[in-house]
């Protein structure tokens, strides 16, 4: 007897929180949200599309010798008829820092001290204001490989620590930071 009181209390108890859970179970309608009421944007089948406005072309929209300049973004822009814009001295300069660069680094790579003391002389002389600040970090870099020590490595940790945004800190931790492994 007492079994059945146990069984009819538990069948209660489910039936009450079955109830409870469908009573309680999120609305598949999503709620009226409070405003201004719901504007009607369906647009008549008959009711005509304006037309499309033409941009004004003035001669700023031309290049010298006749071609059309499209802003940036624009519809029309695509590669025919554009024309890139002028190799100057000063995107050679560039192009030639950045190759000495490329050999700054294979020559760190290959930790061929000769090398990176050739090329950083080049970049010294070629680019004496060193807007990236990277010769005194290949300078540090190749006196660690060259002479690693205790010397070095506190010259190596001062640069690190202060020269927090330079590009050269990773290969100042790699080359003269961390332990060599054999």
């Amino acid at each position: 007897m007492r079994s059945r009181r146990w069984a009819a209390g538990v069948a209660s108890l489910l039936a009450v929180m079955a109830l409870a859970c469908w009573l309680l179970r999120p609305s598949a309608v999503p709620p009226e949200l409070p405003g201004p009421a719901a504007v009607n944007l369906a647009v008549p089948a008959a009711a005509p599309l304006p037309a499309a406005v033409e941009p004004a072309v003035t001669n700023a929209n031309f290049s010298e010798d006749g071609v059309p300049i499209h802003p940036a973004g624009s519809v029309e822009v695509d590669a025919e008829g554009m024309r890139p814009h002028p190799i100057t001295p000063q995107h050679e300069r560039i192009f030639h820092e950045n190759d000495l660069i490329g050999g700054l680094n294979a020559a760190m790579d290959q930790k061929d001290v000769a090398e990176l003391r050739i090329r950083l002389d080049q970049y010294r002389d070629e680019y004496p204001e060193d807007a990236h600040v990277l010769a005194d970090g290949y300078q540090i870099i190749a006196d660690c490989l060259e002479h690693p020590g205790p010397q070095t490595r506190a010259v190596a940790q001062r640069y690190y620590d202060e020269e927090l945004d330079s590009g050269l800190r990773r290969y100042i931790r790699r080359h003269c930071l961390e332990p060599i492994s054999p």
